[in-house]
């Protein structure tokens, strides 16, 4: 049971304003001249309505132009589909002879350069096919005369023609081309009342086929004498058609027929809540486009009708359902709850709680071609996960999980080989696409069923080709329709339905009815419709479950495999536009590591965090990459760039600020950071330093902080300088992740450092230190030099080499360790005229070696020192130079412990007596 809409008027014996204004003109030109049929007119405008001023008020019309082809007065049907209740400007034409003919099938008819006025209109109102007993086809509708010319002898004439064998064949007869011959003996004529309007009855028993169906084309002409001329059949003509069925059809030859009703409008819902504008309440509420989609569904009282249901919209209503505010020039507007929305969405829960199949269209209805070929997968699994759980939360149902168990209805049926393979990798088993797209094989003389198979990498996929013919008759039909049974607009839909069942009777084939995404359909259309799928003798409803389940209505083999050219994907959003609100998409998501960690928001659960910030910007970016752009880009780029401001505005809001120059006295130092956040949203930021030389400059790697929503923080970083010198150091801020978040989030500060690096202070000590162990080194020499050459006994001291035993050989050197002796004082040696010093006490006891002792033959250290007499050098030439250390010492005066007499002098003395040494040569250096 539907909810009842608030405010609900009674429809019933309502005239849609262009009935009215037809009527209104009828009505005027009846008024202005009467015609009484086959009499001649008396005034120079003169018209022709149907039965009543009500019954024209209330039917539909269709009208089309004079001009037939001379085809005509052969039987040939000749002439223009109908075009119900669409008033078509008839030029004045002039027939000079019978040869003379408009243009066959121009809707717009044709004229000459003759100076009369005249203009004749025909309106067919109702074709009622015969049925429920009745052997009888009834057509009825009016004529209406203008202009200068007098017309008389006016009335109607109506021929069938023969059966049609294709689809082909009825299409050309409908655009006005060749057709079969009418038959004589189904032809009827008829005069005009005295308003104009006609009835013809056309007998047709003869022509019901005992078994199957057969459709036939109808021909109504006007005829009449123009100026008192000739008769001509040819004033105005119109066609349509009827559908002739045996009595009684069997069900398995009836055309299962799926009928997909989108309900879907363009994005408005902004990423602020707001939205674009109010014309959304203007749609649902009575007499609007989605609401009469709806209850034609509703009213219908079938299941099998699958609504595909945009997720933004019952996003939008939802908003709605309470006090919302949208957009304007002058700025925000707010208004109370819509209850039309409210009664909306119950309706679409009610018709799936009654078994009616409800899917979800993508996300924003998303231009899903467009984001295969920009390579924007990633959005496209968004949109359709998305539509997924926003549909699910509306029914209350959970997200069906089951692989391959969803339906995508691509916007205008259109999806190449690689969007199909996506929708497939994303658990897509259905895929609705136009029927261009799956064109029958080659040769193949019938309609082939809609349903065909499709490889993919990710499993078989279910094609369902909807039927473009089809589709655009019941929306877009010729004229304005009023949805009764025997509007002349459903002709011809019965006409085309009935020969998909009448090629190939006993081959059972699926089609496919799928409306276009914005259908403008009154409910009284939708379903009469609706019931003629499921009543008619060539018919039947089949859900969507059915349909994709049912293996006997493959047709892959019968089918082309999917043909995407040029002229669909000229449609598509252009790739540029796609990547740009991929780009600011893409910082939305950054924004959401900003603002929703867990230690940011304890309170705040970070799925509710993301649902409530992040999420409403996301969406709107998605609605700005919908399908409903590809037409309307000025609409596109208002929501994209409402968004893009959004997220710009929370990027500005965190900040980094630094100095711009820090100078470090030692080899560590801080640098100071200022953080500032403010929006109104607490932010968990990771401060990052880098310098170009990481061997100079060392830091902290990572920095995580909280910046508390509207608040600065201010941090030191510390730093460590290698060496002297000035070095640039980045300092940003990224996310947990890290990704940088902005360029405000980003500052530059120069280091400036006056201290020596490591290496260098280590060359610099290990260089002294090597001048240091030189130095020492060379010390240490000279030390040792000086201590061995300080070291030896002067040769003139007692006890030195001289000194011999009672043998007469030098007394053997005492065995002791080498000792360091003190230098002796050097007494002034005589000289003439002077008077030596006294003699000088005996040398002490530390002076043993000198005495003779035992040690000082084999002393090393004196072996062959020529300053010790008696020792290994001592038998030298006494002429021989002193030892200078030896000069002018008293101890070698010739005292008694030397054995020798004569003072003081620089030559060596003579070898004592008895002695065997003999004289030794003189070292280099003097000793």
């Amino acid at each position: 049971m539907s909810v009842a809409y608030p405010s609900r008027r009674r429809r019933k014996g309502r005239m849609r304003f262009p009935t009215r204004l037809a009527a209104g003109v009828v009505a005027a030109l009846s008024l202005a001249v009467g015609v009484t049929g086959g009499q001649p007119a008396s005034a120079t405008t003169r018209s022709v309505a149907g039965s009543s001023l009500d019954n024209a008020a209330t039917t539909a019309s269709s009208t089309v132009s004079t001009g037939l082809s001379t085809e005509l007065s052969t039987g040939s049907a000749s002439s223009v589909g109908i075009a119900a209740g669409t008033t078509a400007a008839i030029q004045p034409i002039t027939r000079t002879s019978p040869d003379t003919s408009g243009t066959p099938g121009s809707s717009g008819g044709a004229s000459s350069s003759a100076g009369t006025n005249q203009a004749v209109q025909l309106t067919v109102t109702e074709v009622t096919p015969p049925g429920n007993g009745s052997t009888v086809l009834r057509i009825s509708g009016s004529v209406a005369t203008q202009g200068g010319a007098s017309i008389t002898g006016l009335g109607v004439r109506v021929d069938l023609g023969a059966a049609l064998t294709s689809r082909s064949q009825l299409q050309k007869v409908a655009a006005g081309g060749a057709g079969a011959s009418p038959s004589s003996s189904s032809a009827a004529s008829a005069a005009l009342d005295a308003t104009g309007g006609f009835t013809v009855d056309v007998p047709v028993a003869e022509l019901i086929p005992a078994s199957g169906l057969e459709v036939r084309s109808v021909q109504v002409r006007v005829v009449g004498r123009v100026n008192g001329g000739a008769l001509d059949s040819r004033l105005a003509t119109v066609t349509t058609f009827v559908v002739l069925s045996a009595p009684r059809v069997a069900q398995s030859q009836r055309t299962p027929v799926l009928t997909v009703v989108p309900l879907a409008s363009r994005p408005r819902l902004r990423s602020d809540g707001l939205l674009t504008d109010n014309t959304l309440a203007g749609e649902i509420k009575e007499g609007g486009r989605l609401r009469e989609l709806l209850e034609g569904v509703i009213q219908s009282r079938t299941t099998t009708v699958a609504l595909g249901v945009d997720p933004t919209l019952v996003q939008a209503l939802t908003r709605m359902s309470t006090r919302y505010s949208y957009a304007t020039p002058s700025g925000e507007t707010a208004t109370e709850g819509n209850l039309d929305a409210i009664a909306y969405l119950e309706n679409i829960k009610t018709y799936a709680r009654q078994g009616g199949t409800v899917f979800a269209l993508p996300y924003g209805d998303t231009d899903l071609p467009a984001l295969v070929r920009a390579d924007q997968l990633d959005a496209l699994k968004y949109s359709v996960n998305t539509g997924q759980q926003v549909i699910a939360e509306l029914l209350e149902k959970p997200v069906l999980a089951q692989e391959g168990s969803w339906t995508a209805f691509p916007a205008d049926g259109l999806a190449d080989a690689g969007t199909v393979n996506a929708l497939s990798a994303n658990g897509y088993g259905t895929v609705i696409v136009d029927d261009q797209l799956l064109p029958a094989a080659r040769g193949l003389t019938y309609t082939p069923s809609a349903a065909t198979t499709m490889a993919t990498a990710t499993g078989q996929v279910r094609l369902l080709a909807a039927d473009h013919v089809l589709a655009d008759l019941v929306a877009d039909p010729d004229g304005s329709v009023d949805g009764s049974q025997n509007d002349p607009a459903l002709a011809r839909f019965q006409a085309e339905l009935a020969m998909i069942t009448d090629q190939a009777p006993d081959r059972r084939r699926l089609v496919v009815l799928a409306l276009p995404r914005y259908a403008a359909v009154s409910a009284s259309w939708l379903q009469t419709i609706l019931n003629t799928v499921t009543t008619s003798t060539y018919s039947t409803g089949i859900d969507l479950r059915g349909a994709t389940t049912d293996a006997k209505l493959d047709a892959t083999r019968q089918r082309t495999a999917l043909t995407y050219g040029e002229a669909a994907q000229a449609k598509e959003l252009p790739t540029e536009y796609v990547d740009r609100v991929e780009e600011i998409r893409g910082k939305a998501y950054v924004l959401g590591s900003v603002f929703c960690q867990p230690d940011a928001t304890p309170a705040l659960a970070t799925e509710t965090c993301l649902r409530t910030r992040r999420d409403p910007v996301i969406n709107t970016l998605i609605t700005g990459l919908s399908a409903a752009w590809r037409t309307d880009s000025a609409g596109g780029t208002s929501l994209v760039q409402q968004a893009d401001g959004a997220v710009q505005e929370k990027q500005s809001s965190i900040r980094v600020v630094g100095s711009q120059m820090v100078n470090l006295t030692s080899s560590r130092g801080r640098v100071p950071v200022t953080l500032e956040n403010s929006s109104d949203w607490d932010a968990t930021v990771v401060v990052k330093l880098s310098s170009s030389d990481r061997g100079r400059l060392i830091s902290a790697t990572k920095i995580t902080r909280v910046l508390k929503a509207g608040q600065k923080d201010q941090i030191e970083i510390e730093v460590d300088a290698e060496s002297a010198g000035t070095f640039p150091v980045d300092i940003r801020l990224e996310t947990v992740d890290g990704q940088t978040i902005g360029p405000e989030a980003s500052a530059r500060v120069l280091v400036h450092s006056t201290v020596y690096g490591a290496i260098a202070i280590g060359i610099t000590v290990g260089a002294v230190g090597v001048l240091f162990a030189a130095v020492l080194i060379r010390l240490v020499r000279r030390l040792r030099a000086r201590s061995r050459s300080q070291g030896a006994p002067p040769d003139d001291l007692p006890g030195g080499p001289g000194q011999a035993d009672a043998s007469g050989l030098p007394a053997p050197a005492p065995q002791v360790a080498e000792r360091a002796t003190l230098p002796l004082r050097k007494y002034p040696s005589t000289s003439a005229g002077g008077a030596p010093y006294p003699a000088p006490p005996p040398p002490p006891d530390w002076f043993p070696h000198h005495a003779g002792g035992p040690h000082h033959p084999s002393d090393p250290h004196h072996a062959g020192d020529p300053r010790h007499a008696g020792g290994l050098d001592h038998g030298r030439d006494p002429g021989r130079t002193r030892d200078p250390h030896h000069a002018g010492d008293p101890h070698h005066a010739g005292g008694p412990d030397l054995g020798r007499a004569g003072p003081w002098s620089f030559g060596r003395p003579a070898a004592p007596a008895g002695s065997t040494a003999q004289p030794q040569p003189q070292r280099p250096d003097g000793r």
